[in-house]
């Protein structure tokens, strides 16, 4: 098992507009890209059923992303906190599911998605229930946030 890199921790955020406000304008961060998901690979991913608003924002070579379920719900006390979670980069998503396994953390294995060729992701949670996020991508293969980098 090998982690490469911290990708960024995300928020659930329950108003998109009001969370932007508060981390760009008051807090200073800086917006570099927005991607919306539609039922697929990336909120199966993080164990939601829904169509999700992420919006990257960086500060001082820290990347916060804010996430927002979209629809009916998007607003309902506790939509936003599932969406919360740690995202690393691992070298290799099958061995390092496999090395968890081993040291009794528990794989959401229903989280399992592949987003392209080679890239791959799934949910694991902390001894807290914290949910961390690991993702394989291959050297040149395509994120939503490439073209924020």
């Amino acid at each position: 098992m090998a982690i490469i890199g911290m990708l960024h921790v995300a928020l659930g955020v329950t108003d998109m507009s009001r969370s932007l406000a508060f981390y760009r304008d008051v807090l200073g961060f800086a917006v570099v890209g927005e991607v919306a998901f539609a039922g697929d690979a990336s909120a199966r991913s993080l164990g939601v059923d829904a169509a999700l608003r992420g919006v990257l924002l960086e500060r001082d070579g820290f990347r916060l992303e804010l996430l927002q379920r979209l629809g009916g719900d998007a607003g309902e006390p506790g939509a936003a906190g599932t969406l919360s979670h740690l995202a690393l980069a691992v070298d290799d998503l099958g061995s390092t599911l496999h090395s968890l396994r081993d040291r009794d953390v528990e794989v959401q294995s229903e989280t399992l998605a592949e987003h392209a060729p080679g890239v791959a992701s799934c949910l694991v949670h902390d001894p807290d229930g914290l949910p961390i996020v690991l993702y394989q991508a291959p050297a040149g293969a395509a994120s939503p946030w490439d073209r924020c980098r």
